[in-house]
């Protein structure tokens, strides 16, 4: 089986260095992506995997590639990460509703803890791999 991996899309590439260590650790293929189309067709190809995807100013272009990973590979679970300047609880609560309606399973807002990312993002690979595996045929003859 190949290795399973995390896909991060974003510009900064602040995301991607934060999952680093635990990716290494866990021996996952820790692949970025700046251009929506490049990321689509990394998540189409190699499953199981989880998609982190961090909002930034071209937030039209990133929901979009949302909806377009709903669509075309709704087994893959997605973290959205926003660093778009909101003014408040209702903007906060109205991002996270379009996000969640576009297909995501996680939406955070800053200040984030280190290891909240990380937890979450190897919850689901870690889900998506039992997903992935078949189970096990008893052998027994009860």
């Amino acid at each position: 089986m190949r290795h399973p991996q995390v896909v991060v899309f974003e510009g900064s590439g602040s995301v991607a260095k934060q999952l680093e260590q635990v990716a290494a650790e866990n021996r996952w293929l820790l692949r970025e992506s700046r251009r929506p189309a490049a990321c689509l067709e990394l998540v189409r190809q190699a499953r199981p995997s989880v998609l982190v995807l961090k909002l930034e100013r071209r937030l039209v272009d990133e929901l979009t590639l949302l909806a377009d990973v709903h669509e075309h590979a709704p087994d893959c679970p997605v973290v959205v990460v926003s660093d778009v300047k909101l003014e408040g609880p209702a903007q906060r609560l109205n991002l996270a509703g379009l996000a969640y309606d576009l297909g995501a399973r996680y939406v955070m807002f800053p200040p984030l803890e280190r290891s909240l990312l990380e937890d979450v993002t190897a919850g689901l690979l870690n889900a998506a791999l039992r997903r992935s595996v078949p189970a096990a045929e008893d052998d027994s003859d009860a």
